[in-house]
């Protein structure tokens, strides 16, 4: 009776991941790496940089036109003069797709909790805060795995620009 229970449960399974497989549905991770911009108000820290960002995300896409992504950036280093800030955001989103033979086009919103330290030989400080972010992009996937290219902006209260463009890879899960 156990075998039979397993052997439909591992036949279910197999054909609910071919169904997301097919389809572009299901669970998913994703890495990309990309150009971050940082921009922080002259009144809270003198500094900006374009830099080395790069992100991983965990989402989920029950439909082939919704997600919901939830993701960990990191936006590099800022400098100005000798002093340097470091910043990095987990966000949540939701991700609205329209899907069209061979690419997905896709707008995000969301979420994003943020952490900024800064650094200077005589002072530092650390910022936290909760805003908005927002993104485009486009995507196209094999089977499983899928290339994305996507821009992400986030309103960080104390920095006039914080954005990441990025070129990344997902891989679908059941």
């Amino acid at each position: 009776m156990t075998i039979k229970r397993c052997s439909g449960l591992l036949l279910a399974t197999v054909a609910i991941s071919a169904t997301a497989f097919a389809d572009g549905t299901g669970l998913y991770l994703g890495g990309s790496l990309g150009e971050s911009q940082q921009r922080f108000d002259a009144t809270t820290f003198d500094g900006r940089a374009s830099d080395l960002g790069y992100k991983f995300a965990l989402g989920y896409r029950p439909l082939k036109v919704v997600a919901a992504e939830l993701s960990y950036v990191g936006f590099g280093r800022a400098y100005g003069g000798i002093n340097f800030a470091d910043t990095d955001a987990i966000g949540l989103f939701a991700v609205g797709f329209l899907p069209i033979p061979v690419v997905d086009l896709y707008g995000k919103v969301g979420m994003a909790n943020w952490r900024t330290d800064a650094q200077s030989p005589f002072h530092s400080f650390h910022r936290t805060g909760t805003d908005v972010a927002y993104g485009f992009g486009a995507g196209t996937s094999w089977g499983s795995l899928g290339a994305r290219v996507e821009y992400e902006r986030y309103d960080v209260s104390h920095a006039s620009d914080m954005a990441l463009a990025s070129v990344g890879l997902t891989w679908v899960f059941l």
